[in-house]
């Protein structure tokens, strides 16, 4: 019988940001095993489920736009059996929609170009934090090149960020639960960073925008992948727009 490819979009999450790229496969299996979907495995002599990840996202980075692609020896029914699977992941880890591949399709990670990332911060003085970032990201727009040192254990690397950067946004999202925009207000940063080239991660975007005076953000999501528009990122699998603003009235409301 003819096997069946579905490609997922999944979130990563709460305390499942600290599961590493390795432990992942793992999870994987254990919870295709338990609601005992037909995966297909590799042949070989240590045969291993096909479920494969296009992009591994660096431990402690939460995300809402992780991607997947599951072959299963015979054909599920998605809807139900792909509920299943996600209902067995650990707290965090939930699939949020998913489609499915027809033969010739191309590959999933040349539809995952761009990448929108989040960052965000609870700041005392939200407005002056915004104005910083946006001037910050207007200079960074405006040069050819935006060098800064990466630290690795096996030694410092210099990487130019700025061919990466394909746009970014800076606005306010209102503190879950606070009716005082000016004492429950984030400040957040959105950028669109390509996937192709060199890797450029959210850290060494700051560390271009920061010149050592802006603190680490709390937070640090990927909200998902796809192609750059102008108003943000098409989404890979929807096809629908992720804006690179927040709607700020829209988050209020």
């Amino acid at each position: 019988m003819q096997q069946q490819r579905i490609r997922i979009r999944w979130t990563k999450t709460g305390r499942t940001r600290f599961v590493s790229a390795r432990d992942l496969t793992s999870i994987w299996e254990r919870a295709l095993r338990r609601v005992d979907l037909p995966i297909a495995y590799s042949e070989g002599f240590t045969p291993h489920a096909k479920v494969s990840f296009p992009d591994a996202l660096s431990v402690g980075y939460q995300s809402t736009g992780e991607y997947a692609e599951l072959t299963f020896a015979v054909p599920i029914v998605p809807a139900r059996d792909l509920a299943r699977l996600s209902a067995t992941l650990p707290e965090g880890m939930d699939i949020t929609t998913f489609l499915e591949v027809p033969d010739g399709a191309p590959k999933l990670a040349r539809m995952l170009r761009a990448t929108l990332w989040e960052q965000e911060w609870l700041s005392a003085d939200a407005a002056a934090l915004a104005d910083l970032l946006r001037r910050r990201g207007d200079e960074l727009l405006a040069a050819e090149h935006a060098e800064v040192v990466r630290h690795r254990p096996d030694g410092d690397r210099t990487i130019d960020v700025r061919p990466a950067v394909l746009a970014l946004a800076v606005s306010h999202r209102a503190e879950p639960g606070g009716n005082d925009a000016a004492a429950g207000v984030r400040t957040v940063l959105r950028a669109v960073l390509r996937n192709d080239g060199p890797t450029v991660r959210p850290h060494d975007l700051l560390s271009a925008l920061s010149h050592g005076d802006v603190a680490d953000p709390p937070t640090t999501r990927r909200v998902a992948q796809g192609e750059h528009v102008p108003e943000g990122l098409r989404e890979a699998l929807s096809g629908q727009v992720e804006p690179l603003a927040l709607d700020v009235d829209a988050e209020a409301a």
